[in-house]
């Protein structure tokens, strides 16, 4: 199938929640594409995207200084982006800002806004509010121990971009 005319690939770099978040976040996940007719996804919390440079990836991964991460919910969002349909999200803290800068990567146009994905769906605002209703978060506190970099088509406007996700590599955090 050809790509979207106005999309290319390029390298994301997800901090990856650690258990029991992780089994949450993918059973909530999993429940609501079922629920939407969505897609399944990885739970990540996404800190930069950079060019589709497999050399770079691996020089990251092998050579950034990374430690567990513990990160504040705030509570589940909406908004009208498609890749951010339902999310929880989380306050930045300067350990998560020191790690998105020692990438050495673009961190992006928008502000940041760190977040985890529950649900990639476009839906009337009725909905998400309906939906933002059956997640109860049974933590406030999150913890992420792994780095994951993954190719995938920008913009994320699609199942079908989803679908075409590819882990290039991952690195668990040590303490």
């Amino acid at each position: 199938m050809p790509e979207p005319i106005n999309s290319k690939t390029a390298l994301t770099y997800w901090l990856l929640p650690a258990s029991p978040a992780r089994e949450f976040f993918r059973e909530t996940i999993c429940r609501l594409a079922a629920a939407c007719d969505a897609p399944v996804f990885e739970p990540h919390l996404t800190l930069a995207v950079g060019p589709d440079s497999i050399a770079q990836a691996q020089q990251i991964l092998t050579n950034v200084a990374i430690t567990p991460i513990e990160l504040r919910s705030s509570g589940v969002h909406f908004t009208s982006k498609f890749t951010k349909t339902l999310f929880v999200r989380f306050d930045s803290t300067a350990a998560l800002e020191q790690l998105r800068e020692s990438l050495g990567v673009e961190t992006g146009a928008e502000p940041f806004d760190p977040h985890v994905s529950l649900v990639y769906k476009t839906l009337s605002p009725g909905n998400q509010a309906e939906l933002a209703g059956t997640v109860q978060l049974p933590f406030q506190n999150v913890g992420f121990d792994a780095l994951e970099v993954v190719r995938c088509r920008i913009p994320v406007a699609t199942s079908s971009d989803v679908a075409a996700w590819e882990t290039i590599g991952i690195r668990q955090f040590v303490d």
